[in-house]
């Protein structure tokens, strides 16, 4: 008998390709853009403490944005799914990355980051879904 292939085992493997790759250069422009706001603060000199958390947030907004609309370019469709899951790994990754600075537990800046970057990253899976393809001249 032959092996009967489903289009569902194609889409789940295109799904995990978009998500591992959203995740991945979600990062990547995470850490890119963390350098770049380093180099600007050091350049401008001493900014307040409360700032860099926000800078922070702002930074791993940005990050997760751009992973989620890269995930969704890849995946085309299922923008809010696919969204919700490249955020869920980029959280899983920040967060084993900050593990040694938790020290009593969670904290509320954390269950602020978690919201930032699922928030984020669903809006630019959305995006990604949504943007139309590229007109091309035949």
């Amino acid at each position: 008998m032959k092996a009967v292939t489903s289009k569902l085992g194609s889409v789940d493997k295109k799904a995990v390709k978009g998500v591992i790759a959203g995740t991945i250069i979600g990062i990547i422009s995470t850490i890119f853009l963390t350098v770049i706001t380093a180099l600007i603060i050091t350049l401008i000199g001493k900014l307040p403490e409360d700032a860099l958390q926000y800078v922070s947030l702002g930074v791993l907004g940005i990050g997760s944005l751009i992973g989620g609309y890269i995930a969704a370019r890849i995946y085309k469709s299922s923008g809010l799914i696919i969204g919700l899951l490249t955020g869920l790994f980029i959280l899983i990754i920040v967060l084993v990355a900050g593990l040694n600075s938790i020290s009593y537990g969670i904290e509320l800046f954390t269950l602020v980051k978690l919201v930032i970057i699922l928030l984020f990253s669903t809006i630019g899976s959305i995006i990604g879904v949504n943007k139309k393809e590229r007109f091309r001249y035949k």
